[in-house]
């Protein structure tokens, strides 16, 4: 369903199909400029959230040094295992609060 909308730039009416990134058809302004910035917004928020939540385990190349590789996957471990401590702590307090 194809409707119009007046160009906050120009002024002219162009069809809009209610899609945020739609353009005018006389001056290639975006017509929804608010809802541009809400859903770049959003995204930015997502992808804030994703980097919040997420774990940064040791990456092991396996172009780096033999030398190298053996004390990444040592610290990798160590890594994993407070990893699961802590997890498994969390989930005796949750279990024990009920």
């Amino acid at each position: 369903m194809n409707a119009s909308k007046k160009c906050p730039h120009c002024g002219q009416w162009s069809r809009w199909s209610q899609n945020p990134t739609d353009r005018c058809e006389h001056c290639q302004g975006i017509l929804d400029p608010v809802a541009v910035a809400r859903q770049q917004a959003r995204e930015e928020r997502r992808q804030e959230e994703e980097e919040r939540y997420s774990l940064k385990f040791i990456e092991i190349n396996p172009d780096d040094h033999w030398f190298i590789r053996f004390f990444k996957r040592i610290g990798l471990g160590f890594q994993i295992a407070f990893v699961s401590i802590i997890s498994f702590f969390l989930w005796l307090i949750a279990l024990l609060a009920g």
